[in-house]
């Protein structure tokens, strides 16, 4: 335990000199977006730090456990939106963003579509924001709580004010560099799998690959794929990138990190798993991971998921804040103090709220499934250039299909069952586009 206070008074401390750092002489462009200046190395920890949260390594070993090598397709999945998000600033957005000075995924919906598909997917990216916040908050106090040995308002208070103040003096430039490292800091998971004796043989290899399970596959990857298309997080990077170039190098290498990572969560899930020893794979993170850790190693993954917890909490309030305060056009001069404001908002009402959380699983599912909306959205607008009609159609039936899986309970914590509203949304659409593409050519003949 000493070690551990140890650790965290260090990254403390050092998170209070990159704050410092980056709150000195900053201008409205810096505070915003890193005046849209960042190089491929700050893009490659940025990227990777925004994508490995906590909960993925908790809830990664756990699922790794449960579900074999099939785990790994959620990281298919998020190479392959990578693919996408590359290929798509450098035809679509690289352009527009010097033009329009874009800073959400909204604004480029916006810009082509009109205010209407703007507010639509402002509105959804705020929603799945805020819940991405509870859940944050809600996985962080309990795995401080647990880790650090304090009650869980003292552990939710020190998540809330660390964030709250570095994000208040440094904005995103500070969100930056305290995800360069962080990243650096999650690394040493890696170094785990060292430690434990290795259960892997072929005879086992096939428990791990259970044909049965191949659509909850399929499912986790297009679910990882769409989500991270329309995840404001990723587009507020990409819209700080230098240049493609930048861009293309920073996804490359943190995909690699991702991957390095990732496949280090699976291996001990797996090993756990063949080595028959946990009851309760819910618990199988602190009864089986840190249980066989030496202190040094363990307490340096404590605090180093803490830093994931931490570098994902202040993307996603930093991103919801800018999205509130540009609602509306407001003047360069206040550009500031309206984002610190509805970022400290929304930092204080998520935690607030997740005190109140009670079913965890089920509501990461409904925000990939909400998100997925505007990533498949996305991905129509990339492939098949639709009208604004179109688009707006495919949003509103994507998101009122959602709101009914919730109420009636058809979108649940199946992954298939995740992508209901996002399938449903593309069947109309290409029901409508049809419609239009016969009116057109029937034109000519009615008349």
């Amino acid at each position: 335990m000493n070690i551990t206070v140890f650790y965290l008074i260090l990254y403390l401390g050092i998170l209070a000199i990159i704050t410092w750092r980056s709150s000195r002489r900053e201008t409205v462009d810096e505070y915003i977006n890193s005046a849209k200046n960042l190089t491929a190395t700050e893009s490659t920890w940025t990227t990777f730090a925004s994508l490995l949260t906590g909960y993925n390594f908790v809830l990664g070993v756990t699922f790794a456990y449960l579900y074999g090598f099939w785990y790994l397709m959620a990281f298919v999945g998020a190479g392959m939106a990578l693919v996408v998000l590359y290929f798509f600033y450098k035809k679509r957005l690289s352009s527009l963003q010097k033009e329009y000075n874009l800073l959400s995924i909204g604004d480029y919906f916006g810009l082509q579509y009109g205010s209407l598909s703007k507010i639509f997917v402002n509105l959804i990216l705020c929603g799945g924001l805020s819940l991405f916040l509870i859940l944050q908050m809600f996985v962080n106090t309990g795995l401080f709580s647990t880790l650090l040995h304090i009650e869980k308002i003292p552990a939710l208070l020190l998540t809330t004010g660390v964030v709250c103040v570095y994000l208040w003096f440094g904005g995103f430039k500070a969100s930056i560099k305290t995800d360069i490292f962080q990243g650096l800091l999650i690394l040493p998971i890696v170094l785990t799998i060292f430690i434990f004796p290795v259960n892997f043989t072929i005879a086992k290899i096939p428990t791990a690959l259970d044909p049965s399970q191949f659509w909850f596959a399929i499912g986790l990857a297009l679910l990882q794929f769409l989500s991270l298309l329309g995840q404001a997080e990723s587009f507020q990077r990409i819209f700080a990138s230098k240049d493609a170039q930048s861009l293309k190098k920073g996804l490359i290498f943190a995909f690699i990190l991702l991957a390095l990572v990732a496949g280090a969560i699976a291996y001990l899930g797996i090993n756990f798993k063949f080595a028959g020893i946990i009851a309760d794979p819910s618990n199988l993170f602190s009864e089986g991971v840190l249980a066989a850790l030496p202190g040094w190693l363990g307490s340096l993954l404590i605090i180093s998921l803490i830093a994931a917890f931490m570098g994902t909490i202040d993307s996603s309030a930093f991103a919801l804040g800018v999205l509130v305060a540009k609602m509306k056009k407001t003047k360069k001069e206040n550009v500031i103090r309206k984002t610190r404001l509805f970022t400290i908002l929304g930092i204080i009402i998520s935690a607030g709220a997740s005190l109140y959380l009670f079913s965890f699983l089920s509501s990461v599912f409904a925000l990939i499934s909400l998100i997925s909306v505007i990533g498949a959205a996305l991905l129509i607008s990339f492939l098949f250039k639709p009208s604004a009609f179109e688009i707006n159609t495919f949003l509103i039936v994507g998101t009122i299909v959602y709101v009914l899986g919730l109420i009636l309970k058809f979108v649940t914590d199946n992954p298939l069952t995740s992508l209901i509203p996002s399938g449903i949304a593309l069947l109309t659409f290409l029901l409508v586009r049809i419609y239009r593409g016969l009116g057109e050519r029937l034109k000519p003949i009615l008349k």
